[in-house]
């Protein structure tokens, strides 16, 4: 038995929090492997990202949102407070509603120097806020920013999958003795993550795929023989840049970081997703052709970026496509030209999958088998 639990990490976008080694590895090998994967449009932005301005892989990392809990204000570059235009709740909408926002404002040119906006948080006390965020008030400081008394220059950026393997309640996938928990499966948030069930998912099915896993060897357990065709295939992809002539990794990166943030981000509509599957399938096919230029294998970083490429590009094919084949917008999924939430009671959600090296996705009908549209579930304590 295989357990797949390799996390997320949206980092195919411009802004994110993940560290830049995670690469939706487990999502590009779910779609090899020829599994499905569900809900893959959802992608979750944090509303507050650092931004520095300077080259740094720092850009992106959370400042966390109890900030804005306590009393925080969101500010644009012409230093007024913004959010009064987009939600009722001002800053403490939820993260999509505030992350398009700010991104709609951006658009606008109402930026700081960096490109970002503000928050700020000194129109309170300062010792309370210092006691209660020590840590980000540190973070702002190594980054040369005072939280307590000042600015800080934030931006929307790439922080949690929603979508991912289809998987069942024991955790068991469509192919036999691979199981699936975490960030790596789709289907336990919905369209939208709450705050806090990013880690709940992980301990909690994390907790599921050990105990069935070990029913399952128990029950089940069987030898067999591996396909040394497909070993042989698999070897020879992952060796392929060694044969070609060196590329530019860094650039096809940066390219990709642009495509998905402008064009398959926060905001989207029709012309934009068309565009973003151009550029990446032109990326795609590039990585291909770019090889690398030191050939021992070991302790080589460039190998691992083209392959952490490899998989960010097959992700972001399948990220495009799902939000291509979503005429509506739901939860983290926004659609400028298909703004309504529409059709509830005959919800659906995506499947992509892999054929002939191009992402096909389907419909599957939702099962609203605890509540119904319209519903409230009450539970007596």
């Amino acid at each position: 038995a295989t357990l797949l639990a390799t996390g997320g990490g949206p980092t195919m976008f411009r802004y994110h929090t993940p560290s830049g080694d995670k690469s939706c590895d487990g999502l590009s090998m779910a779609l090899r492997a020829g599994l499905s994967l569900r809900d893959m449009e959802m992608v979750q932005f944090h509303p507050t990202g650092l931004i520095t301005g300077a080259e740094t892989r720092i850009t992106g990392t959370i400042i966390e949102e109890g900030l804005r809990g306590f009393g925080g204000h969101l500010i644009g570059g012409d230093g007024k407070r913004f959010m009064k235009k987009y939600a009722e709740r001002e800053e403490l909408a939820t993260r999509d509603i505030v992350s398009r926002g700010m991104f709609t404002e951006m658009r606008a040119n109402n930026i700081g120097p960096n490109g970002g906006l503000f928050i700020t948080m000194r129109h309170l006390n300062k010792s309370e806020v210092n006691n209660k965020f020590k840590g980000m008030v540190e973070r702002c400081a190594d980054c040369g920013f005072d939280l307590l008394s000042g600015l800080v220059e934030v931006v929307p950026t790439a922080h949690y999958m929603m979508g991912g393997i289809i998987f069942n309640g024991d955790c068991s996938t469509s192919l036999p003795g691979l199981f699936a928990a975490g960030e790596d499966t789709g289907g336990v948030h919905g369209a939208n993550r709450l705050g806090g069930n990013g880690v709940a998912n992980s301990t909690v099915f994390g907790g599921i795929a050990g105990d069935c896993i070990a029913k399952w060897l128990n029950t089940t357990r069987s030898f067999n023989e591996p396909d040394s065709t497909i070993i042989e295939k698999s070897k020879s992809e992952c060796l392929s840049p060694f044969n070609n002539k060196p590329g530019n990794l860094e650039e096809i990166r940066k390219k990709l970081h642009t495509s998905m943030w402008n064009d398959a981000g926060i905001i989207r509509d029709k012309f934009s997703l068309n565009r973003a599957q151009r550029e990446v399938a032109c990326l795609s096919a590039e990585l291909n052709r770019s090889g690398i230029t030191e050939n021992s294998r070991a302790f080589n970083l460039a190998w691992h970026d083209w392959l952490n490429l490899k998989n960010l590009l097959l992700t972001s094919q399948a990220i495009i496509a799902a939000a291509q084949a979503r005429d509506d917008s739901r939860g983290a999924h926004f659609r400028e030209d298909f703004p309504e939430v529409r059709n509830i009671e005959n919800s659906w959600f995506t499947c992509a999958k892999l054929s002939s090296e191009k992402i096909l996705v389907s419909r599957e009908k939702v099962d609203f088998n605890l509540v119904k549209p319209g519903e409230t579930l009450i539970t007596e304590l």
